[in-house]
Protein backbone atom coordinates (compact mmCIF):
# COMPACT_ATOMS: atom_id res chain seq x y z
CA UNK A 1 0.00 0.00 0.00
CA UNK A 2 2.91 2.81 1.21
CA UNK A 3 4.14 1.45 -2.11
CA UNK A 4 1.19 2.57 -4.34
CA UNK A 5 0.64 5.89 -2.33
CA UNK A 6 4.54 7.02 -2.97
CA UNK A 7 4.06 6.21 -7.03
CA UNK A 8 0.98 8.18 -6.93
CA UNK A 9 2.93 11.22 -5.66
CA UNK A 10 4.04 13.73 -8.78
CA UNK A 11 7.04 15.36 -9.99
CA UNK A 12 6.27 18.75 -8.50
CA UNK A 13 5.40 17.08 -5.14
CA UNK A 14 8.82 15.19 -5.56
CA UNK A 15 10.72 18.63 -6.25
CA UNK A 16 9.41 20.56 -3.77
CA UNK A 17 10.52 17.86 -1.68
CA UNK A 18 13.98 18.34 -2.78
CA UNK A 19 14.01 21.84 -2.41
CA UNK A 20 13.26 21.80 1.00
CA UNK A 21 15.73 19.25 1.67
CA UNK A 22 18.35 21.74 -0.05
CA UNK A 23 17.20 24.40 1.89
CA UNK A 24 17.56 22.52 5.60
CA UNK A 25 20.71 22.04 4.57
CA UNK A 26 22.64 25.72 4.62
CA UNK A 27 19.61 27.55 4.77
CA UNK A 28 22.05 30.77 4.35
CA UNK A 29 22.98 29.35 0.94
CA UNK A 30 21.62 28.60 -2.71
CA UNK A 31 21.11 25.37 -4.34
CA UNK A 32 20.82 23.96 -7.50
CA UNK A 33 20.40 20.59 -8.71
CA UNK A 34 21.12 19.31 -12.11
CA UNK A 35 18.95 16.47 -13.98
CA UNK A 36 21.26 14.97 -16.91
CA UNK A 37 18.06 12.68 -18.22
CA UNK A 38 17.12 10.03 -21.28
CA UNK A 39 14.79 11.46 -23.38
CA UNK A 40 11.71 9.68 -21.85
CA UNK A 41 12.17 10.74 -18.54
CA UNK A 42 13.35 14.32 -19.84
CA UNK A 43 10.51 14.28 -21.64
CA UNK A 44 8.28 13.58 -18.69
CA UNK A 45 9.76 15.96 -16.70
CA UNK A 46 8.81 18.86 -19.56
CA UNK A 47 4.76 17.66 -19.32
CA UNK A 48 4.62 17.64 -15.86
CA UNK A 49 6.32 20.88 -15.22
CA UNK A 50 4.17 22.42 -17.87
CA UNK A 51 7.20 23.51 -20.00
CA UNK A 52 5.85 25.83 -23.06
CA UNK A 53 8.46 25.34 -25.81
CA UNK A 54 8.49 21.34 -26.66
CA UNK A 55 11.77 22.06 -28.38
CA UNK A 56 13.92 22.85 -25.32
CA UNK A 57 17.30 20.61 -24.80
CA UNK A 58 17.56 21.91 -21.21
CA UNK A 59 14.99 23.97 -18.68
CA UNK A 60 14.92 24.93 -15.43
CA UNK A 61 12.75 25.57 -12.86
CA UNK A 62 13.35 27.83 -9.39
CA UNK A 63 11.07 26.06 -6.68
CA UNK A 64 11.37 27.83 -3.23
CA UNK A 65 15.03 29.25 -3.85
CA UNK A 66 16.40 26.43 -5.45
CA UNK A 67 17.65 25.65 -8.72
CA UNK A 68 16.34 22.76 -10.53
CA UNK A 69 17.98 22.23 -13.98
CA UNK A 70 16.90 19.76 -16.75
CA UNK A 71 19.17 18.77 -19.27
CA UNK A 72 18.41 15.97 -21.85
CA UNK A 73 21.72 13.68 -22.19
CA UNK A 74 22.20 12.37 -25.39
CA UNK A 75 24.93 10.73 -24.43
CA UNK A 76 22.59 8.46 -21.96
CA UNK A 77 19.87 7.61 -25.18
CA UNK A 78 23.26 5.56 -26.86
CA UNK A 79 23.32 2.29 -26.70
CA UNK A 80 26.57 -0.03 -25.95
CA UNK A 81 26.21 -1.54 -29.50
CA UNK A 82 27.42 1.69 -31.24
CA UNK A 83 29.93 2.90 -28.77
Amino acid sequence: MAETEENNIGLITKIALLADAVENVFPNGRGAVVFELKENDFETAKRELLVPNPNLEQFKVDMSGTEFIFLRDESLNVSEDTI
